[in-house]
């Protein structure tokens, strides 16, 4: 992602957007904002002011410190991991408890892969 705040801001919602299967028209609804201000929010136009900005990422499932805080993840990696998030949102407790067990036991299968290639 880029440097400057605006375009972290912009980025991060756009990822978290349609990494949740939003189109803009819905983000707009749920935040009574217009599709052309999502639309500039998305594109780095402006800010948005801190209380649009809270209602968009809890609406988003996020945190104003993540949004803030985002600026070395490349976008398309952003997408993915909020797109994660929100199927993880859409399972029971038990089912939660599966997929957390199945992504560290994925996690810990890429480490020991990544340190075999590492060797000489």
């Amino acid at each position: 992602m880029g440097g400057d705040l605006k375009t972290q801001v912009a980025s991060l919602i756009r990822a978290s957007r349609t990494g949740r299967g939003m189109t803009q028209e819905d983000l707009a609804d749920r935040a009574n904002l217009s599709v052309q201000s999502i639309s500039a929010l998305e594109n780095a136009k402006y800010l948005p002011a801190l209380d649009t900005l809270v209602d968009l990422v809890e609406i988003l499932g996020l945190d104003v410190t993540e949004v803030v805080s985002q600026s070395h993840v490349p976008e398309h990696r952003l997408s993915q991991e909020a797109k994660a998030k929100s199927l993880l949102r859409r399972l029971d407790d038990d089912l939660l408890l599966v997929a957390v067990r199945q992504l560290e036991a994925l996690v810990e299968h890429a480490e020991r892969v990544d340190k075999s290639r590492k060797r000489p």
